[in-house]
């Protein structure tokens, strides 16, 4: 848990800085920092994406996922519980949680107590948390609780687990996580879908929580396609 504590606080405290520089930033140098960080997730989100093995596993976690979320109004939940400050809550949790540095870094952390990866990731949160809170406000230091609450379950869950993770369903998951990011990207651009204000990215979150199911089936299904 040492990198996920490293973490959540460097995330606090680049954004109390940004919170604190924003007002004294142009908005012509918001929006070029902005379009920077856009361009980085969106690089970083295809890199990620393109190493699954899997594509239409993602496919249909994705699909499905959305269909699961927006029937539990996910978005809607935390769009309401976070008022004003659900936009920054909201892209900062998937810049910060969607991963594979955060995947693999929870991994090492608990299986291998070395939280190295975590803190390299901490470091590099630091200065985009800065830049996020001086454009979106309140809600990405907000987000620094959900990563401590999202790291830290994801650390026990590889603590629970051991060492029987199949390090191909964590390529996957990291995989989904890049495509996830895409959507990140267009929306720090300010890139919309038709009749929407924002992409429905929470309400895609089940998706992480199918693929394993989805991989199971898949896995099944061709068992039994070569048993006959």
């Amino acid at each position: 848990m040492v990198g996920t504590l490293f973490n959540t606080i460097t995330v606090a405290i680049g954004a109390s800085a940004g919170l604190a520089m924003g007002a004294r930033w142009s908005s012509q140098l918001k929006d070029k920092t902005f379009a920077v960080i856009g361009l980085f997730t969106l690089a970083i989100g295809a890199m990620m994406a393109l190493e699954t093995e899997a594509p239409i596993d993602l496919f249909l976690a994705l699909v499905l996922g959305t269909a699961l979320g927006h029937g539990l109004g996910l978005q809607a939940r935390i769009d309401r519980w976070t008022s004003e400050a659900s936009k920054g809550f909201s892209e900062a949790m998937m810049l910060f949680c969607l991963g594979s540095m955060t995947l693999i870094g929870c991994m090492e952390d608990a299986l291998l107590n070395k939280p190295n990866l975590l803190i390299i990731k901490g470091t590099m949160d630091l200065i985009s948390s800065a830049f996020l809170a001086a454009t979106l406000g309140r809600g990405v230091l907000l987000s620094s609780l959900g990563v401590l609450v999202f790291q830290g379950s994801l650390t026990l869950g590889f603590v629970a687990l051991g060492e029987g993770m199949d390090p191909a369903l964590v390529q996957e998951l990291s995989a989904l996580g890049g495509v996830l990011m895409l959507g990140i990207a267009f929306q720090l651009w300010g890139i919309r879908v038709k009749g929407q204000t924002s992409w429905p990215l929470v309400d895609a979150l089940p998706a992480l929580a199918l693929l394993p199911l989805i991989r199971w089936g898949h896995d099944l299904l061709t068992t039994l396609l070569w048993m006959t």
